[in-house]
């Protein structure tokens, strides 16, 4: 029999079948604020994974409080939802007895129902977009989702049973998409770690199988071509000059100013560009600081240890802008040459030694001046540059094809999900 239908009310969700009813967030939830946590692990919540120990998280290192007293008790199946974040899906079921920090909201069902279902349901795209709407605040970084209003919005509820159904479906459904997706992301990684021994190999020991090696005199270099000079960075650059602060309300869409910020960097850039990505006005920069054809732009602050003083050069014609945290350096090598071989794994290995795996890493002009480089005359390294724009750009396709891949396996689990827990695919 074919299945009917009705109009949920909730502009979000559309369409739900006739049998299943409307409820309000109260009807479900109630709010726990117990305070004994002592001993209990505390607990991260995340749009991306939802909860997790803080242990298992990329942020486990970010916050250490000096007293856990004020922390609230969260038992597995309590709905937990970051309320300065609820606007971007900051929220989940639980799967860990643990603790959370008092600026969270901890709920209980109210009611024997499927946890991980209305888990699901509530971390559809539309809800997040609703919370806002509700949310207290001047700034998106300031608004607050307080259980009152928390409690309005609208779920929809099939019968306990469907709901299980739902739940072990979207279950088994997510397991099979998101190996699918760690499958693609280990090709990735794979990819970059063969592209970085790629480089290394060419910078190092040059494009000739058959040349003279002889010892570099640096550990973490090994043997090189006869002939190559081993110096650091500063004496093979002309000079080493910092950027000057420029924030994120000052980059606009029509700005008349290029300029590159030092996570974009980590985020929007492969190893040279010719123009940039975002752009400012030069009329409310007080000391600007441009770079040039050629010049190097180092990241001074990164969140990563094993990427910190990632470089990307730049050859484009125009002057631009360097934002804080960029050190630019200028020098009279072979521009991409000498960018690659910043960002080999022994310029990276150098960059990253005595680093404390801390929420924000630092690199210094000095510290970046001090890693030890091996240069080929200037006609060696163009042809090398070369060589390895032509490799590289080949491994980088495949790997912008793995991306893309991710990016459709992320947009087909949502559409699983949501189609489950609207009612729209029948489960049997």
């Amino acid at each position: 029999m074919e299945r009917q239908y009705k109009d949920s009310g909730i502009e979000w969700i559309g369409r739900i079948p006739v049998e299943w009813k409307t409820e309000r967030i109260k009807s479900l939830f109630v709010e726990r604020n117990e305070r004994d946590c002592k001993g209990m692990t505390l607990l991260s919540v995340s749009q991306y994974f939802g909860i997790r120990p803080k242990s298992e998280t990329d942020l486990a290192d970010s916050h250490i409080a000096v007293s856990y007293d004020d922390y609230k008790v969260v038992y597995k199946g309590d709905f937990v939802m970051n309320i300065m974040l609820a606007w971007n899906g900051s929220y989940a079921v639980s799967d860990y007895d643990g603790m959370v920090s008092p600026a969270y909201c901890v709920f209980k069902f109210r009611k024997d129902c499927s946890k991980k279902y209305f888990h699901y349901l509530l971390r559809t795209d539309g809800y997040p977009s609703a919370f806002k709407t509700l949310s207290r605040g001047v700034i998106d970084s300031r608004l607050r989702l307080y259980p009152e209003q928390f409690y309005t919005f609208p779920v929809v509820v099939p019968s306990i049973r469907e709901q299980q159904r739902i739940a072990k479906y979207l279950d088994e459904k997510c397991k099979e998409i998101d190996a699918l997706i760690a499958l693609q992301e280990q090709m990735i990684a794979k990819l970059t770690d063969y592209k970085q021994s790629v480089i290394t190999e060419a910078v190092t020991k040059g494009l000739n199988p058959n040349a003279q090696l002889v010892p570099s005199g640096i550990d973490w270099i090994g043997d090189v071509p006869q002939g190559w000079r081993v110096m650091k960075v500063k004496h093979a650059a002309n000079s080493f000059d910092k950027g000057n602060g420029i924030t994120k309300e000052e980059v606009f869409i029509n700005g008349n100013m290029p300029c590159v910020r030092y996570g974009e960097i980590y985020s929007k850039y492969q190893n040279s560009f010719i123009s940039c990505l975002s752009a400012t006005n030069i009329e409310i920069q007080k000391s600007p600081h441009y770079f040039h054809y050629g010049d190097i732009l180092c990241a001074g602050t990164g969140e990563l240890v094993e990427e910190i003083g990632k470089s990307i050069v730049y050859l484009g014609e125009d002057p631009c802008l360097a934002g804080g945290d960029i050190i630019v350096i200028s020098h009279h090598q072979e521009p991409t040459f000498f960018n690659y071989a910043l960002n080999s794994h022994y310029a990276q290995a150098q960059k990253s030694k005595s680093k404390a795996k801390l929420k924000v890493v630092h690199i210094s002009a000095f510290e970046i001046g001090s890693v030890y480089v091996v240069l080929p005359s200037l006609s060696e390294q163009r042809a090398i540059a070369e060589h390895l724009d032509i490799k590289c750009g080949e491994i980088d396709k495949v790997i912008e094809t793995k991306r893309q891949k991710i990016e459709t396996l992320k947009e087909y689990k949502k559409s699983v999900i949501f189609e489950a827990v609207t009612g729209k695919t029948i489960i049997d």
